[in-house]
């Protein structure tokens, strides 16, 4: 196999063409059998290996700074740059991130786990190394997906007549959910503008034609002319020079548009428009490119699921109901909601803060929206929470999901700070199920009439349960699940199946108290069991801030000290979580079965 001498990017510049397309059938095959046992994201990167070997083919690496949007395109790159061997464990400790990483090689020159940041970051390295004098070529790897987030036009505004910087734009028509919204019906008018084409073709050979000096001087003004007659376009508006669009899986092509752009793109911007078809030479991931963006082995009723099915039941009744989300209407189970209510489902793309404003505008109309965003994302959006929802106290519902540990998708979408950013909040009430049948009563509850302020919903992306307590009847109480005489256990959210399993390993009689409503606490419940328990456990999968903090600010105010003195927390590091499977990093974290029942145990 020739992928069996790459052990430096640079060794492809030794390759024939005819070898680099074997390269990238065995690039192909290699991902297939790697997402095949690890999980991972399949569909993005068979699109994109072409795009990936031209550059690494053209460019340096080594000394040209490749930057990828998102990152989950990455893994060509990763096999290309001797990182094949920690591949073949991608997504599990001591393997590859799914993620580029600087931490992780020297190829790596930027973070990528959330969308739309590569141009602000290309252009932050671009500047640094003009103002430092050095020379090298910034290639910033963009998505279609991601030029629905509004970060990347801040980027493009500021990016001037800067020098040796080029954006592969990625069109493959599909982020996760289909991508959405005007720039989505722009990229197909580009693509089937045949007069635009032609006349490009036109001026591209009078330029090849003349010298450099007079190719720039003519260049600018045929870029005003052809603007025009109508075969302008956006990205020329903000001062790029265009190409394409090119078969981005035409290998050749490719390579002579990327030697074309390094040696003539040292005095502005460039964006290549690459079209590439999501899963390109796998059939299954060609077929389904949603199923197969991202593959997870583990297969159960999640509580998305759930959601999703619950959320349709009460749109059914009730016309007011509708759903936002951000580019995850599969992820974040909407897929049944949005074909049954298809005029109140909004799917805004890769904009979260939009998401959050809109959903604002909604409920101040009397609507009631609920904003179904993962938790890692949310964060975008933490200053229009405050001040278009907090502020005015709207009921907009937020149903956050993937909080928590975040297994093999590791530090970069860690759900682990929502709680403790909301919490500030005093009018927001912030719930946690430990199981499918208090999901639904909470869904129930947020759905109704007398809900008039902000309500956040989390939950993991682990399998949902069924309650015991089928029968109970969801109000913003604590729910007792154990009396016992030892230690007195609060926890929240599914950690709760931990905790009840360790009681029933350990054999031991603690109190066990689901705190399902985190926000506001129900202390009085609290206060009750602290008076008949020395030892107290309180137990969250979060960073420290969250539950804890809405503990420790009560108790400080009332200044009792006394029970301050006997509480354990079990928090989640503030040390990002690496990639790994979920029971790894619940060990890390003094979370697991085993854990807790030493930590039981201690206490009798």
């Amino acid at each position: 196999m020739i992928l069996d001498s790459i052990t430096d990017p640079s060794i492809l510049k030794t390759l024939t063409t005819q070898k680099l397309q074997t390269l990238c059938s065995e690039l192909r095959s290699e991902i297939v059998n790697i997402t095949a046992k690890n999980g991972g994201h399949l569909g993005s990167n068979l699109g994109i290996i072409e795009i990936i070997v031209a550059a690494h083919y053209v460019f340096n690496c080594g000394q040209d700074k490749f930057i990828f949007d998102v990152g989950h395109q990455a893994y060509a790159h990763k096999l290309l740059t001797g990182r094949r061997a920690i591949m073949k464990n991608l997504r599990s400790t001591g393997g590859a991130s799914g993620f580029p990483d600087p931490g992780e090689s020297q190829y790596d020159h930027f973070i990528a786990g959330h969308a739309s940041t590569s141009l602000s970051a290309a252009l932050g390295i671009a500047k640094a190394r003009d103002l430092s004098n050095s020379k090298f070529s910034v290639v910033s790897f963009l998505g279609d997906g991601s030029l629905s987030g509004g970060m990347i036009y801040e980027a493009m505004n500021n990016v001037g007549d800067i020098g040796n910087f080029v954006v592969i734009l990625n069109d493959n028509k599909m982020s996760i959910s289909e991508s959405v919204g005007a720039m989505r019906r722009y990229l197909s008018k580009l693509l089937s503008s045949k007069s635009s084409m032609i006349v490009r073709k036109r001026i591209s050979r009078l330029l090849d034609a003349l010298p450099s000096r007079s190719a720039r001087v003519i260049e600018h003004m045929l870029r005003h002319v052809v603007s025009a007659v109508g075969v302008g376009n956006i990205f020329e508006e903000f001062g790029f020079h265009y190409v394409g669009p090119i078969d981005g899986h035409d290998l050749e092509r490719l390579i002579s548009v990327l030697q074309n752009v390094r040696d003539v793109a040292n005095y502005k911007p460039v964006i290549i428009h690459a079209v590439t078809k999501k899963g390109y030479g796998y059939g299954p991931a060609e077929t389904d490119s949603t199923n197969l963006h991202g593959i997870e082995h583990e297969k159960s009723l999640r509580y998305c699921d759930v959601f999703g099915k619950k959320v349709v039941e009460l749109a059914t009744h009730d016309e007011r109901i509708v759903c936002i989300t951000a580019a995850m209407k599969e992820g974040c189970g909407l897929s049944d909601f949005a074909s049954m209510f298809p005029t109140r489902f909004f799917d805004v793309g890769i904009a979260e803060e939009h998401a959050v404003t809109f959903a604002a505008g909604l409920a101040s109309q009397g609507f009631k929206p609920f904003v179904c965003i993962y938790s890692t994302f949310l964060q975008r959006s933490f200053d229009q929470i405050y001040h278009d929802v907090v502020l005015p106290n709207l009921p907009v519902r937020f149903i956050i999901d993937k909080a928590g540990l975040p297994g093999k998708d590791g530090k970069t979408h860690a759900g682990l700070y929502d709680v403790a950013l909301l919490q500030n909040f005093e009018n927001v009430t912030i719930m946690a199920p430990s199981s499918a049948t208090e999901l639904e009563g909470m869904l129930e509850f947020a759905a109704t009439s007398d809900v008039t302020s902000p309500i956040a919903i989390r939950f993991s992306k682990t399998k949902a349960t069924m309650s015991d307590c089928t029968t109970d009847t969801f109000d913003l109480r604590c729910r007792v699940v154990i009396e016992g005489k030892d230690t007195l256990i609060v926890v929240s959210g599914n950690l709760l199946t931990n905790v009840l399993e360790a009681v029933k390993i350990s054999h031991t009689s603690p109190t066990v108290i689901d705190a399902r409503i985190i926000h506001p606490f129900d202390f009085e419940t609290f206060y009750r069991h602290t008076n008949t328990h020395d030892r107290i456990i309180v137990i969250e999968e979060g960073v420290f801030g969250g539950l804890s903090n809405v503990l420790l600010n009560e108790l400080t105010f009332t200044r009792r000290s006394d029970i301050i003195a006997n509480i354990e927390f079990v928090n989640i590091s503030k040390t990002p979580p690496q990639h790994s499977h979920r029971t790894e990093q619940l060990k890390a974290n003094r979370m697991s079965v085993e854990d807790l029942v030493g930590l039981l145990k201690r206490g009798v």
